[in-house]
């Protein structure tokens, strides 16, 4: 399932569960062999987070579709302008990541240790000089603008390079970026070290190996004609990535808007250098790797021009100046029937295909209707001298990946998707046979959902009901309800305590009480698998459960004394309790004050008996006595650790309800750390246990 939802009451453990579908995707051996640990499942995980392989992110009422797919960012530039500049948002990022592939490759270095790493822009993506890029890859070498075209050949110094630059008239500070830039060009870059071509700030497209020594060549300038690209350093591409994948699948931070400098050993990754230079890279084609078929600016027939072409579409400016999109499916379909001997390029140009294939599924109206410019098409398809097979080349066969969307349904799913909601659908996404692609907003390209792209959702229950929830999204994702599983408490006893019975009941009060959607999850008693304690069922109950029944009940006492079955239970084991008031004291004998809005408190002494928690599930059980297995003395204090690992401290025969104030007196005075090495304070059991040992010591 490519969309999918995890939806129930909190504490069912969605967002724990997502982990292992995650890996499930990612890498389901390693699922496999280490499904029963917990620690290793998660170190997986959060290395496939490293890398990129997995996205998380939060949904709230603020999430916008410009943080989730692109949107305008303020930004200064080299100069310090204030400019604005298009800035991608997480699924964008996943889905460019995904569908990104090595379109060009070389043999790379064995090893890349001991050689500088270099990162360059070659002309800017969306500006005049955008066509150097271009240039670079087809003459394979890279172009520095700084310098124009002033021949620095024989400048062994900075202060030359600055000499030669003001002797050519150039207006460059000696001190300035445009001297640093040449400078780092002719003479510290060395053949061997390796260039980082950026996209922007937040990606980047290539990788390239210096070959040759510096040289200036000249060149026509094109553009806006003040592109005087003249520094020329010969390069071989190790790898070029269409679309450009984004810096954190190299780098530890974004790029810096300077054209050219030195990636220090903190800025690049380079295992993840490595890595995509390996020949074993997710990325790289397993066939042939080719140029694109047809290339922007390629004209055919009487006045047809490519304005848009990719592995799905390609799209042409018909001589009346409409917009003509055929797609990459149907051209190879018709080159395969070419091959097969089935049909000729003659018949296609002839209108002839459904008499030479009756009962085929084509579309006539293209076939029929563009059938000069089809044909023409078809030839230089069949004419591009090595194409890759269908199979190396699709997303299908990529590593896949996973965006993971935290409380899906507390976003605006309407605005934050916008008009993906469609394309994520399996049949729509790239290469599917109903794939659609959009234009982007604000960098109006064309954007479609790679099929190996998994969404996984969760979804808390009690925060919005799945009726309200936006009906495309509904339509759009497999459900997959997580329930309470009060069987995983059944081993846990405390005193006579069940504690997946406890939960069981109080959920049965619930439902009846409110609805099924407000239960309480399993993973709120979880830790008590571990320590199963008095003291951390106390804590679990102050800090989350009573809290989570005020909200569910919005603090309607007398609903929530139902659930934890106070009425039946002797005053001193309730919970809550009512507060003996005298109204006619407070307001006069003339006043009456409504029963709702009587007070109630919380009975901090019950969070300490165990009593309270039995009276849950039925208020006539009993605790189960306990054997006391050590105990020591200190002064009037007693301290007693029982079999069940509580800490009780009695003082002159007299139990003390809160035992941790006296613990921490008497370990003050016996010099006992009281601490951890975090600076957390031991809890209660921890404590006991060391006076217990300390005072054991004392008294041999």
């Amino acid at each position: 399932m490519l969309n999918q939802i995890l939806y129930g009451p909190p504490g069912t453990g969605k967002t724990f569960a997502v982990i292992e579908l995650a890996l499930d995707i990612l890498d389901p051996a390693y699922l496999e062999a280490n499904h029963s640990s917990r620690t290793a499942l998660k170190k997986r995980f959060d290395e496939l987070s490293s890398d990129g392989e997995v996205r998380f992110v939060t949904f709230h009422q603020s999430f916008s579709y410009e943080d989730f797919v692109e949107g305008l960012r303020a930004d200064h530039d080299a100069d310090g302008q204030l400019r604005y500049a298009v800035e991608d948002g997480i699924f964008k990022i996943l889905c460019e990541t995904a569908a990104a592939k090595v379109t060009r490759q070389a043999a790379a270095p064995v090893s890349i240790e001991g050689r500088r790493i270099w990162k360059m822009s070659l002309g800017n993506t969306l500006g005049s000089d955008a066509y150097i890029y271009d240039e670079c890859m087809e003459n394979n070498y890279v172009l520095l603008g700084y310098g124009g075209d002033i021949d620095f050949s024989g400048c062994k110094s900075r202060e030359e390079v600055f000499e030669r630059s003001r002797k050519a008239g150039s207006s460059d500070e000696e001190e300035s970026y445009a001297i640093t830039a040449v400078t780092n060009f002719l003479l510290k870059m060395k053949k061997g070290d390796l260039v980082v071509v950026s996209d922007g700030n937040t990606k980047f497209r290539a990788i390239a190996e210096i070959t040759g020594e510096y040289r200036q060549i000249e060149r026509e300038p094109q553009g806006d004609g003040d592109d005087k690209y003249g520094q020329c350093r010969d390069v071989k591409w190790l790898r070029v990535y269409s679309p450009s994948l984004p810096y954190d699948q190299l780098m530890r931070n974004q790029f810096s808007q300077m054209t050219l400098y030195e990636l220090k050993p903190h800025s690049i990754d380079r295992g993840k250098l490595s890595g995509l230079l390996s020949t074993e890279s997710s990325l790289v084609y397993k066939g042939a790797i080719t140029t694109p078929v047809f290339r922007v600016g390629d004209t055919f027939g009487s006045g047809y021009e490519v304005v848009y072409a990719s592995n799905d579409v390609v799209e042409l400016i018909k001589p009346n100046k409409k917009r003509l999109p055929i797609g990459m499916s149907l051209i190879r379909d018709l080159a395969d029937c070419v091959r097969a001997g089935k049909l000729t390029v003659t018949n296609i140009r002839q209108k002839e295909v459904f008499e030479k294939m009756p009962g085929s599924l084509l579309e006539p109206y293209l076939v029929n209707g563009y059938e000069n410019i089809l044909s023409t098409l078809v030839e230089r398809y069949l004419a591009s001298p090595s194409l890759p097979s269908i199979s190396s080349a699709s997303p299908d066969s990529s590593r896949p990946k996973v965006l993971i969307i935290d409380e899906i349904n507390r976003g605006n799913v309407s605005k934050i998707f916008g008009e993906l909601i469609t394309l994520i659908e399996p049949s729509k996404r790239k290469d599917a046979e109903e794939a659609l692609e959009i234009v982007l907003p604000y960098s109006k390209s064309r954007f479609s959902v790679p099929a190996n792209v998994h969404i996984i959702g969760t979804m808390n229950t009690t925060d919005r009901s799945l009726t309200s929830l936006d009906i495309a999204l509904r339509r759009r994702f497999h459900f997959r309800e997580m329930l309470p599983r009060p069987e995983l408490l059944g081993a846990i006893e405390l005193q006579g305590l069940n504690i997946g019975q406890m939960l069981s009941v109080m959920n049965e009060r619930i439902e009846v009480l409110l609805d099924r959607d407000h239960r309480l999850g399993h993973a709120y008693f979880l830790p008590l698998l571990e320590d199963t304690s008095l003291e951390l069922l106390s804590s679990i109950f102050r800090q989350q459960i009573i809290p989570l029944l005020q909200e569910y009940f919005f603090e309607d006492w007398e609903r929530i004394q139902m659930v934890l079955n106070d009425a039946r239970k002797a005053p001193e084991y309730r919970f809550l309790h009512k507060p003996d008031v005298n109204i006619s004291a407070l307001f006069g004998d003339d006043v009456s004050v409504a029963e709702r809005s009587i007070r109630w408190m919380i009975n901090d002494l019950a969070f300490g008996r165990i009593e309270a928690y039995l009276g849950i599930v039925d208020h006539q059980l009993k605790p189960v006595a306990l054997v006391t297995e050590r105990e020591a003395t200190h002064g009037p204090y007693t301290i007693r650790q029982l079999s069940s690992g509580t800490i009780e401290v009695w003082n002159n025969g007299q139990k003390e309800e809160v035992a941790k104030k006296p613990l921490l007196e008497i370990a003050r005075k016996l010099g006992i750390p009281m601490t951890w090495t975090t600076g957390a304070t031991m809890n209660t059991r921890h404590l006991g246990k060391k006076v217990i040992e300390a005072l054991g010591k004392t008294n041999r």
